[in-house]
């Protein structure tokens, strides 16, 4: 099969190859477990950074489309004051656009875009009135013969932030601890096992539910984003239950900017659904696909793109998550560290006096997501209306 967009690699593990890190040692020691976003996201492009905030400049192609804000306007005036809103997107229209209100069909000649929130246009075809939150397209430019250059225009870069935050969980035992011998085998590798899952298990949720935040009170502590705090354009509630029409409507949105093959983690209750949209509709085409990266995936083949499906087992355990879930678009996620301090286990941290051992698993990492319109979030999917 395709690798999941996104990924670097061949995914296998040959018998001599040693994980480059503990993140991928994670992957290749619990490839089902509790952290697949974890997982997955050790086979996907990182980057160290330099500074514990750290800032990635975005740009689309420019959609050149507004809406005409208050009353509209009337059908008689020429030229006529186009009212647009938002703040400053005047600057997105420049004398000799040619623009078109999508809703009436008419086509009309910008004049002047020098005034916040409105634009001037000459009205030389047939005049319609504009309504509230008709909207109006550029369609092109046109010059007169031997006419000067005309106006620059840019479109600025939008600019998405966030925080690595420190991680550390802690092997705490006694020297008499670790010299007893237990029926259920080394303890300490047990234990270090043990702490480094539970360090990628925090580091998921984080990535998925966190809220970017710096505290400044006496040393700095931060959180990273998540991508539930990323996800604004594509957040969709079925707390009422999901058709197949509803679904199809919405895969169309999900997939209109993007990869053509994206990620969906969720909650078994989600899965569950997206089964059963499955069986009532012949159209879909549902089927288990073989192992990427150790990760066990289903594949929902749509019109708009392919859905390829993981079930989150943190997700599933939670009553209220069980019923979640993440499209995600790994081309547009980033795992970012602060250099020199990428996942490490670090040895014999207890003071000097203490009869123990205490080593530790520190990150300082944070999720970069690019193109919150790429990804969505399904919230409250118990039911399949058929």
């Amino acid at each position: 099969m395709a690798a999941i967009a996104g990924m670097r690699g061949t995914g296998s593990w040959g018998s001599d190859e040693r994980p480059k890190n503990y993140r991928e040692l994670l992957l290749r020691l619990f490839p089902h477990d509790k952290a697949p976003l974890m997982a997955i996201m050790s086979k996907l492009k990182e980057e160290s950074v330099d500074d514990p905030e750290f800032k990635v400049f975005i740009k689309g192609i420019p959609q050149q489309v507004v809406q005409v804000l208050t009353a509209g306007y009337n059908a008689t005036d020429d030229p006529v004051v186009v009212p647009i809103s938002g703040t400053n997107l005047n600057t997105y229209f420049k004398p000799g656009h040619v623009v078109m209100n999508i809703d009436t069909g008419e086509v009309m000649w910008v004049t002047v875009s020098s005034t916040a929130n409105q634009i001037t246009c000459s009205r030389p075809h047939t005049k319609y009135a504009g309504d509230l939150n008709d909207y109006v397209l550029v369609i092109g430019t046109a010059h007169a013969e031997g006419a000067d250059v005309p106006a620059a225009i840019e479109y600025p870069p939008s600019v998405v932030s966030n925080f690595t935050q420190i991680f550390r969980n802690v092997i705490n035992q006694t020297r008499t601890a670790r010299a007893t011998r237990l029926r259920t085998g080394d303890q300490v590798k047990e234990a270090q096992k043990e702490c480094l899952l539970l360090h990628n298990i925090e580091m998921e949720k984080a990535f998925l539910f966190g809220e970017a935040k710096e505290d400044t009170t006496g040393q700095p502590k931060r959180t990273t984003k998540g991508l539930y705090k990323f996800i604004s354009s594509n957040v969709k509630d079925y707390t009422a239950g999901l058709d197949i029409d509803t679904w199809e409507n919405d895969l169309e949105n999900i997939f209109r900017y993007g990869s053509s093959q994206k990620l969906l983690l969720a909650g078994a209750r989600v899965i569950n659904c997206m089964n059963k949209l499955a069986r009532s509709n012949s159209s879909v085409d549902l089927g288990p696909r073989a192992e990427t990266y150790g990760l066990r995936v289903w594949s929902y083949l749509t019109p708009f793109g392919e859905l390829v499906m993981k079930l989150h087992p943190l997700l599933s355990e939670n009553t209220i998550f069980n019923k979640w879930g993440f499209i995600i678009d790994l081309d547009q996620l980033r795992y970012r560290y602060l250099a020199g301090s990428d996942t490490k286990y670090l040895r014999n941290r207890q003071g000097p006096g203490i009869d123990g051992v205490m080593d530790e698993y520190l990150t300082e990492a944070g999720l970069e997501c690019r193109f919150e319109e790429t990804h969505a979030v399904i919230k409250n999917l118990s039911s399949v209306i058929v």
